[in-house]
């Protein structure tokens, strides 16, 4: 049996392990990846460390590292999977957690999910808390009546491994793209972990998002055992070096939110997920020996009132607000802001590296850009 295993590796696994691998560097050499003499509104989603990879750790990683993390790596995704099931079994999605199951569940799933990043590499995660005021010396703290967990939990997105990173921290539920609901293992998580999925290439999809974020929050403060709401303002990914614009979710409500920040080290290869997608993604950075991350925690709640709000227009509140949070972040990764968004990640993607889009979504994209631009006009 270990021969014909031993067989099969060096046969079958080795050759198509080193095809797959040698596919994707290939695909990345194209000089069109590499271009640095594009528009500005498209530097925050152009990949900036290809010098960077070191073929020779790659294809070692894949050939000896690899098997062994996907074994263990799959393994406990499917562990959080029976676990999450048998503790979870008949409940409805719109109902809160029963209180005893939740304590019973909420410890083996942060850990499974801990483990899952262990096994890709993540074997540190360092953790630090800091306060607002550090960033914003105009803030003043207040006295807010809330509940131990917070309803709205913000954060920069950088990769699909900040989905992970804060089911380990928080077990939230998140605002999420619809099509992640078709993700096989993930999309089951992510449904039954009561996320809000949003249609983003439809324009009509957006207020009920809207309507069913602000219903979470209320039903949060009003002690029901939700999950808290995590949203990633920025809408999209970027290579890292960037925050992007915001989006309305997370500050319409005008409620305090839990800041957070999630940052990854600079190595051979980013996890970041600009323009090469989760499949590049989690093939290069599972061959990396190591992936470093620091979650940067910001103590209690940010309470907008201190903004004084209400002197500004009803609909400008929200975009204050979130121009604030924006600031605070930047200041701590110390990244630079952009007023790109998923907009122009979409335009990168079709007039820079050439990628073709179905027709379906190229009409959204145009309703989408169609609203937009008459909000700003608004």
């Amino acid at each position: 049996m270990i021969e014909l295993l031993l067989l099969l590796y060096i046969v079958v696994y080795c050759p198509l392990i080193i095809y797959v691998y040698s596919s994707l560097l290939k695909k990345y050499e194209d000089p069109k990846y590499h271009r640095s003499d594009i528009p500005e509104k498209f530097q925050p989603f152009r990949r900036r460390d290809y010098k960077n990879w070191n073929k020779l750790e790659i294809y070692f990683g894949a050939i000896f590292l690899l098997p062994l993390r996907l074994i263990f790596v799959l393994g406990s995704l499917f562990a959080f999977a029976f676990v999450f099931f048998v503790t979870t079994k008949d409940f409805k999605l719109e109902n809160p957690w029963p209180a005893n199951r939740y304590k019973f569940l909420r410890q083996p799933l942060q850990f499974l999910a801990r483990a899952y990043l262990f096994f890709s590499g993540f074997y540190q995660i360092k953790q630090r808390v800091v306060k607002y005021s550090d960033y914003d010396q105009a803030y003043v703290q207040t006295q807010i009546n809330v509940l131990s967990q917070p309803s709205i939990i913000v954060s920069n997105h950088v990769s699909w491994y900040d989905t992970i990173t804060y089911v380990f921290k928080y077990l939230p539920s998140f605002v999420s793209k619809d099509t992640v609901k078709d993700y096989p293992v993930f999309g089951w998580i992510t449904t039954n972990l009561k996320s809000i999925f949003v249609e983003r290439e439809n324009a009509n999809n957006r207020k009920q998002v809207m309507l069913d974020i602000l219903n979470r929050v209320n039903l949060i403060n009003q002690g029901h055992l939700f999950p808290p709401v995590l949203i990633f303002p920025e809408g999209t990914t970027s290579n890292g070096n960037y925050i992007l614009s915001f989006k309305k979710g997370a500050f319409e409500p005008l409620q305090p939110i839990k800041i957070c920040c999630l940052k990854y080290s600079p190595r051979r290869f980013s996890v970041a997920m600009d323009c090469i997608g989760i499949y590049a993604t989690t093939l290069l950075s599972l061959v990396q020996w190591k992936n470093e991350l620091e979650i940067i925690e910001f103590e209690g709640l940010y309470d907008p009132t201190y903004l004084k709000l209400e002197q500004y227009p009803e609909e400008k509140r929200w975009e204050i607000y979130a121009d604030k949070v924006k600031d605070i972040m930047s200041k701590c990764l110390g990244l630079e802001k952009s007023n790109s968004g998923f907009r122009e990640e979409h335009d990168y993607e079709v007039e820079i590296l050439g990628e073709k889009k179905k027709k379906q979504t190229q009409n959204n994209m145009k309703q989408q850009n169609q609203e937009d631009d008459k909000q700003k006009v608004e």
